[in-house]
């Protein structure tokens, strides 16, 4: 992993690894590894933006006792960051949340 900066949420709940992982492959991120316990995801992008989001991302889930951790960085050198990993990773939580909260009749 190039990007330096890491954005992290956690979503507390009966959030089980896989369905976590299938919410982030509906977002368009690739399974590159899983393990138990463990996934790490990458998404393609471009390596010439003005868009943090249009970098190549990599998002790694991880299970815990209350949920599940997601942590998200760029997948390649990126000089700054506009704020675009924070957003994005807290959207992927709160879809990631709602998935949860619909499984779970609520």
């Amino acid at each position: 992993m190039d990007g330096w900066k890491t954005a992290e949420r956690r979503v507390r709940g009966k959030v089980l690894l896989d369905h976590a992982v299938a919410d982030a492959r509906e977002r368009g991120f690739t399974v590159r590894e899983q393990l138990p316990g463990h996934a790490i995801l990458t998404r393609a992008g471009t390596q010439l933006t003005t868009k943090g989001e249009k970098l190549p991302l990599e998002l790694t889930v991880s299970q815990a006792e209350d949920g599940v951790l997601l942590r998200l960085r760029y997948d390649t050198f990126a000089l700054a960051d506009t704020g675009d990993l924070e957003g994005l990773v807290e959207e992927i939580a709160t879809d990631i949340g709602r998935s949860v909260d619909a499984r779970n009749g609520g």
